[in-house]
């Protein structure tokens, strides 16, 4: 946690360094002492769960196992496990400087692998992490996801069996998906994804009791956070980036940061010396 208890989020890993959502970007986060890291997790056909932020795998970025792209685009929930280890990406859209990519930029891990290597990198660095895992569900047209039901219970097992769940949060934009976290969970903590609000923050705290809010920090007033603050939640809207925007939202009171480029925002914390 950087000066003034900012809590420091790396946005599906130290993105801006190396390809977002995959090991070397978490190493990379975990390195750089970060308090959590967010993450996007879809589920497969048969029922794993995947780290990925797109709802489907598209021609632009996946390339099938000869190198060539895969043809059509297709949900992740559509494709098997092995059809999804089977693919290489190529997601450099958040890295600062383009380059040749590591070999492990370009596979798409599971949960299960995440948790393994995180562990291990938060003992080799004797820093303990806290994951966020966002739950995507997203209607895609004709195209239905998985039940809330469905895919909270699969995150919840492995959580339970290969993580620990007071390091854990869960997030989301879609709010079946947190009524089923509350449903089957009383110990994992909420966080809540806005862009624009469609009512109160007051009437969701309600709601989730969350620990989080997460907004889109471009859509927030200092007195809307000083109102969740009042509530009870931690302030840490998404995504930021310049020195300018953790400036300004610092100074209208939230009580963390969610961005591409922890190394920065970290540089820029303790050079700040806020008190």
């Amino acid at each position: 946690m950087g000066e003034k208890n900012i809590h420091v989020q790396a946005h599906r890993g130290a993105c801006s360094e190396y390809v977002e959502n995959t090991l070397p970007a978490f190493q990379r986060a975990v390195e750089l002492r970060v308090d959590s890291i967010e993450l996007d997790v879809h589920l497969t056909r048969d029922g794993a769960v995947v780290v990925y932020h797109d709802d489907e795998i598209t021609p632009e970025w996946c390339r099938d196992k000869l190198g060539n792209p895969v043809p059509f685009s297709l949900p992740i929930w559509e494709m098997g496990l092995q059809e999804i280890r089977d693919l290489r990406t190529r997601i450099d859209r958040r890295l600062l400087i383009k380059r040749t990519l590591l070999e492990d930029e370009k596979k798409i891990p599971t949960l299960d692998e995440v948790f393994e290597v995180v562990r291990k990198w938060s003992s080799e660095f004797n820093h303990s992490i806290v994951l966020d895992i966002e739950i995507k569900r997203q209607n895609l047209i004709e195209k239905k996801p998985p039940s809330s039901e469905f895919m909270v219970r699969q995150v919840l097992a492995e959580i339970r069996r290969n993580w620990k769940v007071e390091h854990t949060v869960i997030r989301s934009f879609d709010f079946s998906v947190l009524d089923e976290v509350k449903r089957q969970s009383t110990e994992v903590p909420i966080a809540v994804l806005t862009y624009e609000m469609e009512t109160t923050f007051k009437e969701i705290y309600h709601r989730f009791q969350p620990k989080i809010w997460a907004p889109y920090y471009q859509n927030i007033s200092s007195g809307d956070i000083a109102g969740a603050r009042s509530l009870g939640a931690e302030v840490i809207p998404y995504t930021v980036n310049t020195l300018q925007s953790f400036e300004k939202m610092i100074a209208e009171g939230v009580t963390g940061l969610t961005t591409d480029n922890p190394k920065l925002l970290l540089e820029y914390l303790n050079r700040s010396k806020i008190e």
